[in-house]
């Protein structure tokens, strides 16, 4: 694939289907742009499929549908800079190098100002405290931190009042679904057990590939927090049949009160 061209196709794809949004609705322009749109879709998914394979194809049949895939092409458009990006630091090897820049915007800018300062141990330490913060804001969970808040935010049982969760998405009914959400609950308690917790409490330093290792353990559990999906609890129906028969209840002893109140003011003028 060539990378600069896909590049340009994604571009070229969302610039359009920004723009069909700006139609007016009953003008008769929409129909003829939603079928570039559609034709434009086909090569964007083929794109998506070769760069991307673990993110999911794009479905779109109205221009709103189409103006509604932005999470999906800044998702690959973003892949495509990581791949320039690693080419531009070339390491002696030849190979691609990772500066820390291409690692999650909360673990990067917590941690380059303490690297570039050769304070390693702190760089992870603070990191760990900015994922953690940003898991509490994407869950609104503030009463419980680090590893409790991972394995709540990542455990199998459903959402309760407060206490939302977070799944991977796709059909929870695949083997491999289940895999990825079991995994990254043990990955993200595993994280802050074996990371965050010797990182801030530990004396001295680390060296610098044990601690870029960690950094990117942290920016993964990062990477589910800002692409997962958020389940809120959804309080259930109200019981039609137990409201009815509360209201009867209530109509019954209300005409049971206006009787007994009737008969008490005829008794009262003999």
């Amino acid at each position: 694939m060539n990378r600069e061209d896909a590049f340009r196709q994604l571009c070229d794809y969302r610039s359009q289907a920004s723009a069909a949004q700006k139609l007016p609705r009953f003008a008769g322009q929409r129909g003829p742009v939603l079928v570039v749109l559609d034709k434009k879709l086909i090569t964007v998914n083929l794109i998506l499929r070769e760069l991307a394979p673990d993110l999911p194809l794009i479905s779109a049949r109205t221009i709103a549908q189409h103006g509604a895939t932005w999470p999906h092409l800044n998702r690959a458009l973003a892949i495509i800079d990581v791949g320039r990006e690693m080419e531009e630091h070339q390491w002696a090897g030849r190979g691609p190098a990772f500066p820390l820049s291409l690692l999650d915007p909360v673990i990067s800018e917590v941690a380059i100002p303490l690297w570039e300062a050769d304070k390693f141990r702190q760089a992870v330490s603070d990191a760990a405290t900015s994922l953690n913060k940003f898991a509490q804001d994407q869950l609104s969970r503030h009463d419980v931190y680090d590893s409790k808040l991972m394995t709540e935010a990542f455990s199998d049982d459903p959402p309760k009042s407060g206490k939302p969760r977070l799944r991977c998405p796709g059909d929870h009914r695949l083997v491999t679904v289940k895999d990825q959400q079991a995994g990254a609950r043990q990955l993200a308690n595993g994280a802050f057990l074996a990371i965050r917790n010797p990182a801030h409490h530990m004396i001295g330093d680390w060296n610098p590939a044990t601690a870029f290792h960690h950094l990117t353990i942290l920016s993964h559990v990062a990477h589910y927090f800002r692409d997962w999906d958020v389940v809120e609890y959804v309080p259930p129906p109200p019981d039609i049949n137990a409201l009815m028969a509360a209201y009867q209840a209530q109509t019954v002893k209300s005409a049971g009160v206006r009787l007994r109140a009737t008969g008490e003011g005829g008794t009262g003028r003999m």
